[in-house]
């Protein structure tokens, strides 16, 4: 089996490759999310969303910004919201936040933004750009009420690496995937090799399996 810690959607890539391969394919998110009221900077030039969590929370979008995207999966949520995608991001933290200073440098992005999010492209931004934020939601941890059995693990962000290892421990040989380096880094920091796609999206982990 093959779990993964997010809901997934009916046409989610991984549940086809499961069904096309007869690998049975468990999907649950091990966080629960809640809103935080917050007032939006106004006279900005971009919205950067770093999840579809930060779409769904963050409100109207104003009609004059441009909207970026940390990465696919983001920016399928912006389009799912009527929201333009002006600016859509691929790979690393790092690379993305190089790859959007070519269009936001020295302009004003605001970042709508879990509490507990790294902040790891906007504090690559700030020195040549002119960077706000706001907390628009909250993560909470949501621990399965047991260990979960399964040959293959995907975790998709840090916070649910946490979520399940805080209570758990992972059974011997199982092989570990992650959404992306900054999960990647929070398994390789508790011990536990893992390895992840060049881009943070099923369809790049589906290759991967």
């Amino acid at each position: 089996m093959v779990f993964i810690s997010r809901n997934l959607k009916a046409d989610s890539a991984l549940l086809a490759w499961g069904n096309a391969h007869g690998v049975a394919v468990r999907g649950m998110s091990l966080l629960r999310f809640v809103a935080v009221p917050f007032d939006p900077p106004v006279n900005m030039d971009w919205w950067f969303f770093y999840s579809s969590r930060a779409v769904q929370y963050a409100g109207s979008i104003p009609e004059e910004v441009k909207t970026a995207a940390i990465g696919s999966g983001t920016a399928a949520a912006l389009l799912r919201a009527n929201a333009p995608v002006d600016f859509c991001g691929s790979g690393s933290p790092e690379r993305v936040a190089e790859d959007f200073l070519s269009v936001c440098a020295g302009r004003r992005v605001f970042f709508p933004r879990a509490r507990q999010s790294r902040l790891s492209v906007q504090l690559i931004l700030r020195d040549r750009a002119m960077v706000l934020d706001a907390v628009c939601y909250e993560n909470h941890a949501a621990p399965p009420e047991e260990a979960i059995d399964a040959n293959t693990y995907i975790f998709t962000s840090p916070l649910n690496v946490a979520a399940y290892l805080d209570h758990y421990s992972l059974p011997t040989g199982a092989r570990v995937l992650a959404i992306g380096p900054s999960t990647g880094s929070e398994l390789e920091r508790r011990g536990i090799p893992c390895e992840w796609p060049e881009t943070p999206s099923e369809t790049a982990l589906v290759e991967l399996l």
